[in-house]
């Protein structure tokens, strides 16, 4: 038995073919909506925490001063940080700025580290270090630094010292991955200990 096309295309009822394209039509507009809509959806989820990332950032000015009003500042002018030997003594991470005044990148980091210490003063203890202090002489040197800002998360409860890269300092995203990912070890390490 040979399959014949004109026999078979003879057979079809148009009425049935007619109904056919248009449901495969509409089923092609359904799922065309439907990725639409997912991809609308994932664009206002992207705007949405791009503005919460705004927000977030809009803390490190009070008053509701504009960043261009603000007026750049020295790090030790800062009220952020406490002593390093203090720090030490109270048995919690610590998130350590080694700075010099003279520095530009220090400026212009110093928001960024207020804002950070807004949002994670509960779980980290804040210090700056004037590199230029006598009394840092000795931790300076130890630190091995190789450019201002440098930023170091501490814990001396478990001897765990973490630098952190000048790339991610410029990105506030990836600095409070780093920021949550040294508080969840720590905790875990605190567990096992």
């Amino acid at each position: 038995m040979k399959f014949d096309i004109k026999e078979w295309y003879g057979k079809i009822n148009k009425k049935h073919v007619a109904i056919l394209v248009g449901s495969m039509f509409f089923a092609l507009a359904v799922i065309a909506g439907l990725v639409g809509y997912i991809q609308y959806q994932q664009t206002q989820s992207r705007i949405e925490k791009a503005m919460q990332d705004e927000e977030v950032e809009s803390i490190m000015f009070s008053n509701n001063q504009s960043a261009e009003a603000a007026t750049p500042k020295k790090p030790s002018d800062y009220s952020v940080g406490m002593d390093y030997n203090e720090a030490v003594k109270q048995n919690k991470p610590m998130v350590v700025l080694f700075y010099a005044d003279w520095c530009r990148f220090c400026i212009g980091f110093m928001p960024k580290f207020e804002m950070l210490y807004g949002m994670y003063k509960d779980q980290y203890n804040f210090v700056k270090v004037n590199v230029e202090d006598e009394k840092y002489k000795n931790l300076v040197e130890s630190a091995d630094l190789s450019g201002f800002p440098s930023l170091f998360l501490m814990d001396d409860r478990h001897d765990n010292i973490v630098f952190i890269p000048n790339t991610k300092l410029a990105d506030t995203k990836k600095l409070r991955i780093e920021l949550d990912r040294f508080a969840r070890i720590s905790k875990l390490l605190d567990k096992h200990s």
